[in-house]
């Protein structure tokens, strides 16, 4: 075999690139009002430099209130009710061109919520107890070059009747830009 790359990839070539970028993990987080029609919710992705975001995860809860007998509970009916749209700050340039449901681009995706009625115990007059969250991890690809102190913006619609969580990360390259 011969190996073409080696005389191109060295020490004295990697180093300085290596030097210049690490890997890093910007978080997002928010609670969604019930019934929302678009609430924004943003982070920025700082001055040390440009960010190559390369995957997204993430995870959503699946709350609605019911009312039986005058009593309202929250429960975890199994329901996506998130769909959100992902924007560049910068030049608020649409990354989503419309509202994607989150568990399509959300993994692990849907996280059990500890305030849900029927996670503590199986509530026949409520609803139907929903399933076991997935625990699957599969990272959604999402490779996009964020400029240095841009905003990663999300705006989020909800159509349910409770307040839900959701928590994203986006995973990535951060590229350290060096003053000349």
């Amino acid at each position: 075999m011969i190996r073409v790359f080696n005389k191109l990839l060295n020490g004295n070539t990697l180093f300085p690139i290596q030097n210049a970028q690490y890997m890093e993990r910007i978080p997002m987080s928010g609670t969604v009002p019930a019934g929302s029609g678009g609430t924004q919710f943003k982070t920025n992705v700082s001055s040390l430099g440009h960010f190559l975001c390369q995957y997204i995860t993430g995870n959503f809860q699946t709350l609605a209130a019911v009312t039986v007998g005058g009593v309202t509970k929250i429960i975890d009916d199994g329901i996506n009710h998130l769909r959100g749209q992902l924007i560049d700050g910068n030049g608020q340039r649409l990354l989503f061109s419309d509202f994607v449901p989150f568990d399509l681009f959300l993994s692990p995706g849907r996280c059990r919520s500890s305030v849900a009625v029927n996670n503590l115990l199986a509530v026949a007059t409520f609803a139907d107890k929903a399933d076991n969250a997935a625990s699957l991890f599969y990272p959604m690809d999402e490779e996009y070059l964020f400029s240095a102190n841009a905003d990663i913006l999300l705006i989020v619609k909800n159509d349910s009747n409770a307040d839900i969580d959701f928590n994203m990360l986006f995973s990535g390259i951060r590229i350290k830009t060096v003053n000349k």
